[in-house]
């Protein structure tokens, strides 16, 4: 399977907003962001975020390239919340057909947030959240060497679900 991954790219707005829409209304449990609102956000809306994850030095979105299209994404930003320079990794979805250990999208795009993560900001972790729904999604996580931290909380928009945090402190690996 050919594909690359890279930053995104200021003028990819129409792109990466199919493709959020399609992560947004395809896996609704495995974001805090919805479906029914960002269908209704203006194109600037989405010009500004995909501004954002091209050329802020704090946020940086990347995304995986098949036969010219879009086909997964991952972001990251600087978490001010904790106390060791950390990034926060979210949005993290590939289209159904290109998922699995062997096609390696996923990795890619995960992997390019990492190292941007150490690169550009000298984070010394990545952090994230993943419902208690989404084994496959905790499982992924942990096979690129995140861990449950112990910490959790209840998912926005259904408290009755526990999102768990998870922690990659080995970024030099990657």
């Amino acid at each position: 399977m050919d594909f690359s991954v890279r930053r995104l790219k200021p003028g990819e707005w129409r792109d990466y907003r199919n493709l959020r829409l399609e992560a947004l209304e395809a896996e609704p449990l495995a974001f805090v962001e919805q479906y029914a609102k960002s269908v209704l956000e203006p194109d600037e809306f989405w010009q500004s975020r995909v501004l954002k994850g091209a050329t802020d030095p704090a946020f940086a979105t990347f995304v995986a390239i098949h036969d010219g299209q879009m086909i997964g994404k991952a972001s990251g930003f600087v978490d001010n919340e904790m106390t060791e320079p950390t990034v926060h990794l979210v949005g993290v979805y590939v289209q159904p057909a290109f998922r699995g250990a062997g096609i390696g999208v996923s990795a890619g795009v995960v992997t390019a947030v990492m190292r941007w993560a150490r690169d550009a900001i000298e984070a010394s972790q990545v952090r994230l959240y993943v419902t208690e729904v989404n084994g496959r999604a905790e499982a992924f996580y942990a096979r690129l060497g995140f861990t449950r931290t112990g910490n959790t909380m209840p998912y926005p928009h259904d408290p009755s679900i526990t999102e768990f945090e998870m922690l990659n402190a080995k970024l030099d690996s990657v």
